[in-house]
């Protein structure tokens, strides 16, 4: 299924904690050395404080802003692009993941090809590591929720038909306790390792592709559960026959089938409750998750042939529901305010003896791909 991410030449990554293998448990892999590409970064940073509050993160038109529920940008930083853009001479897209990791305390973001930078509200960030990166090297990123660590993906390129990938987990600052937990060669064709969050200290992992000719971004195929220490698999959830979430919350992921029917599992894999669009009608293909777990959105996907824009909201309980056209929502910012690439919907609260509810939307005054929300745990 199609969904709108962030694409240099038609890219997304997909990752696969079992590299070609989506069934091996660990990585063959693990060694405990340190990065030749990893740099000490600052053992503190001057002036940074704790954010606080709720929001929608954004990409757009080369910056970074943090929306608020009432749709005002509370940060504005610039965003530098990586220089790889091609997976091959074919001009395949190399797939492109948001650049961005949010965890309890802070926001940071990939600059360029090697910088990972901390936002510093309102409008400056500050150097906080490195990672891999250049011409036919392309790193992904996700830092732990308590900001002391960060998982990192490389792709190394440069070769004509395949991608070699290496996951490694070090300190957030400084990059002590460098460990390489997982590495392998994959086709150009298959599929990549994405580290999108944490949950209770093990990683969560994405597979997506790694090079497409497609226009738009391509949801996960399965999402994973690894320990961090040495990539062993914890619990996998596979699409089948649905569209998995492709940003997840807290509560766990949903995956959608072609009616609508969502089944929704937590980060065990276990499948906790089947749900479908209900009076919201059907022909949404992507879902996600409020943070707890109280309500779920379904909405339109992107790319070609995509149906227009709408968003299907609902309580589960059941509760109220509401149905927004012209606008699909990506993920939520908060239980009653979801983020859209152009706006921010709000979910109002049941209405007694009324179940159908009127959404609000405001829109924002850039518009934007989707790159997460803050807090940013799983």
């Amino acid at each position: 299924m199609r969904r709108g991410a962030i694409v240099l030449s038609t890219a997304l990554l997909v990752l696969s904690c079992g590299g070609g293998s989506p069934s091996s448990s660990k990585s063959p892999a693990a060694t405990a050395s340190p990065s030749p590409t990893s740099s000490v970064a600052p053992s503190a940073t001057p002036g940074a404080a704790p954010l606080t509050g709720t929001y929608g993160l954004i990409l757009s038109a080369g910056t970074l802003q943090l929306v608020k529920p009432d749709a005002t940008v509370s940060a504005t930083v610039s965003i530098a692009t990586p220089s790889v853009q091609f997976c091959s001479a074919a001009h395949d897209g190399a797939v492109l993941e948001p650049p961005v990791s949010a965890t309890n305390d802070e926001v940071y973001f990939r600059d360029g090809d090697t910088k990972i930078r901390m936002v510093v509200p309102p409008a400056s960030a500050a150097d906080v590591t490195t990672v891999p990166g250049g011409p036919t090297t392309i790193s992904f990123f996700s830092v732990s929720p308590d900001d002391q660590r960060i998982a990192v993906l490389v792709e190394d390129l440069s070769t004509a038909s395949s991608v070699n990938e290496r996951l490694y987990v070090e300190d957030l600052r400084g990059g002590g306790h460098h460990t390489d937990i997982y590495t392998t060669t994959a086709p150009k064709a298959g599929t990549t390792l994405w580290p999108m969050g944490w949950h209770q200290g093990a990683l969560v992992l994405a597979v997506v592709p790694a090079c497409t000719f497609e226009p738009a971004g391509l949801t996960p195929t399965e999402w994973h559960v690894a320990n961090a220490s040495n990539a062993a698999r914890m619990a996998t959830i596979r699409s089948t026959n649905c569209t998995l979430s492709y940003w997840p919350s807290a509560a766990g992921v949903g995956c959608t089938d072609a009616n609508g029917v969502t089944t929704i599992y937590d980060w065990t894999a276990k499948a906790v409750s089947v749900t479908g669009p209900g009076s919201t009608g059907s022909g949404y293909s992507e879902t996600s998750l409020s943070p707890a777990g109280q309500s779920i959105l379904f909405a339109t996907g992107a790319g070609v042939g995509a149906p227009p824009p709408a968003t299907g909201i609902v309580q589960l309980g059941p509760g109220p529901y509401a149905t927004v056209p012209g606008h699909a929502a990506c993920s939520w910012i908060d239980e009653d305010h979801l983020l859209a690439p152009d706006a921010v919907i709000q979910f109002p609260a049941e209405t007694p003896g009324n179940l159908k509810v009127t959404a609000g939307v405001t829109a924002l005054t850039a518009t934007g791909v989707c790159a997460g929300r803050f807090p940013g745990g799983l």
